[in-house]
């Protein structure tokens, strides 16, 4: 699961123009090494950093979890 959030994460910031150093201060982290890990599936992502994630990619969170597909489908059968 961690490789397919941080796969997601990884194309919703580029396609924002949003680098690795910007994400990983609004993050809080140190580091943005520790975003590169967490992007690539070496790391797993702590579960209070969602939200942060999804707001500064201004994103819903569930973007973060299924891809769009899934998503227009949820929506359509509700």
């Amino acid at each position: 699961m961690s490789k397919l959030i941080g796969k997601r994460i990884k194309k919703l910031r580029l396609e924002k123009g949003i680098t690795q150093t910007y994400l990983s201060k609004k993050l809080g982290y140190k580091s943005p090494s520790i975003l590169s890990e967490i992007e690539a599936g070496k790391k797993g992502l702590d579960a209070d950093k969602v939200p942060l994630i999804a707001e500064v990619l201004g994103v819903p969170v569930n973007v973060l979890f299924f891809e769009e597909k899934v998503l227009e489908s949820r929506i359509d059968s509700a």
